[in-house]
């Protein structure tokens, strides 16, 4: 029997369109809801065909056609499943958090659910493609067809554009998300982003605060300041902040004492633990932060360099390089490889760094807090006290009750933490303590059909990025913490207010981000 092989043509011309609309469901949504006409979608889905035809012909023309296939596709149903499933975009910043995330949290979010449809929709009609035999051409020849064609539809391409001008230009004008729900052109558009950015990062380290020099103080008291570095907390769910539900009891309890202040409106830098993370202890700002930021001293870097003794102990997924020049402890050095490390394991190493602690110190205690999508895995059976929990990953199988339930129990652990650190520096009068606790971004648990974080700034919803803030003791902050509450904050601050703690004279320091000169009477 005579085997029938396919053109290369025909082949480019299947996978086209195989790719165009199998994976398209995201943006057609987001073209529904901005009310785009039937026509302008169909002419932006030829466009789109048009622009994916053209990566085949290149991929033909070097000879890794039927490879280009398999990846594409493969992506494109992972991405596709993503997107559905959580409600996310898929940009720059979201994947550099998707490629620092570490084996714990990729665990988390792989299900059988995922290993199906990518299966079902990326694998099998990839295979299908890869296993016709394709008529063999001469590579010239091939070259040249590949090149024309391609002229002719960036031409026809362009073509469909201009006849729909004005309302594709007022589509990417008022929603630039659109690029982001283009599948898999965003996930190729924010590889070459980042790829871009990586290779603009200098190669050599910046160091910054060389300057730095710490003015003397009558006081020989050593001052030690604890940094929590909280993970996907939102101000809205904690107690403290006016939650009807019992989250942070023990915060609520010390704010109502006046020992402490709990901000109620701040801000973070980013969406993501990638981005945020590096941008709270840089000297950078939230509206000119980039990747330049890893390669530049931070103010951990800058107070080490003062003379004060600087410790991270993580129970995260990685400082982001924040902690790169300075001593960190890991989950490996305190907790049970077999056991889910709860962050109130790293009070025992906060204690012994506060009996040991002969001199100026900082300690930043970098916690899983509420990281999602497994909510449920970062509380302990005896501190769940809001039942049903949603104990799977999908959440979009989950009411948003019991979605709530389960994260509202890890805040309750981040109060335990919380609490408990500030308790064990009460029990150090030999040293002058304080502590800040800050989060990192905050979290979509349903709100609008969008989960978890990560979203661009401009279009994140408050919940992203509206983030707990607490200083403790209050009265070293401020006379009035009632008042000083509602002071507006970001992460912008943290980096000044620390050097202004410890005293440190540099160029770099700015009294303007310094929380205890802007609550000062």
């Amino acid at each position: 029997m005579k085997t029938v092989k396919l053109s290369s043509r025909l082949l480019i011309l299947i996978a086209t369109l195989w790719l165009t609309l199998a994976y398209c469901g995201p943006l057609l949504s987001s073209l529904n809801d901005y009310q785009t006409s039937l026509i302008a979608q169909m002419g932006f889905l030829f466009v789109i065909a048009c622009v994916y035809a053209v990566l085949f012909l290149i991929a033909r023309a070097f000879h890794c056609l039927k490879g280009a296939i398999f990846v594409l596709f493969t992506t494109a149903a992972v991405v596709t499943y993503w997107m559905n499933q959580y409600g996310v975009v898929i940009d720059p910043d979201m994947l550099i958090n998707a490629l620092e995330t570490d084996t714990s949290e990729a665990s988390d979010l792989i299900s059988v659910k995922l290993i199906l449809s990518v299966f079902l929709w990326g694998v099998v009609p990839a295979i299908v493609l890869i296993w016709m035999p394709v008529k063999p051409q001469p590579w010239v020849r091939t070259t040249l067809l590949s090149l024309g064609a391609g002229c002719i539809l960036i031409a026809v391409a362009m073509g469909v554009l201009m006849t729909q001008y004005s309302e594709y230009s007022s589509l990417f004008r008022n929603h630039r998300d659109v690029k982001y729900r283009v599948i898999p052109f965003n996930v190729i558009s924010a590889s070459v982003s980042v790829a871009k950015a990586k290779l603009s990062t200098p190669e050599t380290f910046i160091a910054l605060g060389q300057d730095a020099t710490q003015q003397p103080d009558n006081d020989k008291t050593p001052k030690v300041m604890v940094v929590i570095v909280g993970e996907t907390a939102r101000a809205d769910h904690f107690s403290s902040n006016g939650y009807p539900r019992p989250t942070t009891s023990g915060i609520e309890q010390l704010a109502q004492q006046g020992e402490l202040i709990s901000f109620t409106n701040a801000t973070s830098c980013g969406t993501a633990t990638a981005i945020s993370v590096p941008c709270i202890f840089s000297f950078y700002q939230a509206e000119n932060y980039d990747n330049r930021a890893r390669s530049t001293s931070n103010v951990l870097d800058v107070l080490d360099h003062a003379g004060i003794n600087v410790s991270w102990i993580e129970n995260n997924s990685g400082c982001k390089n924040v902690c790169d020049r300075v001593e960190e402890i890991t989950a490996e050095d305190y907790c049970d490889s077999d056991q889910e490390c709860f962050d109130t394991r790293m009070l025992e190493v906060l204690k012994t760094k506060l009996a040991n602690a002969k001199q100026d110190s900082i300690i930043v205690l970098h916690s899983m807090g509420s990281h999602g999508p497994a909510y449920y895995k970062r509380s302990p059976q005896a501190l769940k006290k809001f039942l049903p929990e949603c104990t799977t990953i999908e959440l979009n199988q989950c009411s948003v009750d019991t979605i709530k339930n389960a994260y509202d129990n890890s805040l309750i652990v981040t109060d335990k933490l919380v609490t408990g650190a500030i308790n064990t520096l009460k029990e150090a009068p030999q040293l002058d303590t304080s502590l800040m606790y800050i989060s990192d971004h905050g979290e979509s648990l349903g709100d609008n059909g969008v989960y978890l974080h990560g979203l661009p700034n401009w279009m994140a919803p408050d919940e992203q990025r509206h983030v707990p803030w607490i200083l403790w003791p209050a009265n070293a902050w401020a006379d009035r913490p009632d008042a000083a509450a509602t002071y507006p904050v970001n992460h912008d601050y943290l980096a000044h207010s620390l050097l202004g703690f410890f005293n440190v004279k540099t160029s770099l320091y700015q009294p303007q981000l310094d929380l205890a000169e802007q609550l000062a009477p």
